[in-house]
């Protein structure tokens, strides 16, 4: 685990670009966030808390695993919004993480890369089958403490 998320572990904040969604309106939002090794090192876990420019809040927790015999990468995110978390799968690609969630309604591809120490957290999303994906969040954070 050490090896992809190396670059990544760390406390970061930052702003968020929301764009409008079937979920809400367009938005900015202010961001921070929690990435660590825990268990013996086998897996990353994320505390995020997201405030929105009307003042309302989302919070959550990730948990990264690689799962067991293969380079595949499992995510499970459990936020406040109070959905049941379907697990993300992905890899290493990119200079970075991406992972892809599906959901009811199509499915989220989640990027996270460091870049000149900023951490930069892009979702695209597609809803319905036959959609592409399009912008829906991209976040740059900061870096506060390294881990």
């Amino acid at each position: 685990m050490v090896e992809r998320f190396g670059p990544l572990l760390g406390t970061w904040t930052g702003r968020e670009r929301q764009e409008a969604s079937p979920w809400a309106p367009a938005t900015t939002t202010r961001a921070s966030m929690v990435l660590k090794l825990d268990v013996d090192a086998t897996v990353v876990l994320q505390d995020y808390r997201q405030v929105r420019a009307d003042g309302g809040e989302l919070s959550g927790h990730g948990v990264f695993l690689l799962e067991p015999g293969t380079d595949r990468l499992l995510w499970w995110f459990f936020d406040s919004s109070g959905q049941v978390p379907v697990p993300a799968t992905g890899d290493a690609r990119d200079g970075g993480l991406v992972l892809e969630r599906p959901g009811p309604s199509g499915s989220a591809r989640h990027h996270l890369r460091v870049a000149e120490d900023q951490l930069e957290h892009r979702v695209t999303v597609r809803l319905g089958d036959g959609a592409e994906h399009q912008s829906f969040l991209l976040g740059r954070y900061r870096r506060l403490t390294g881990h």
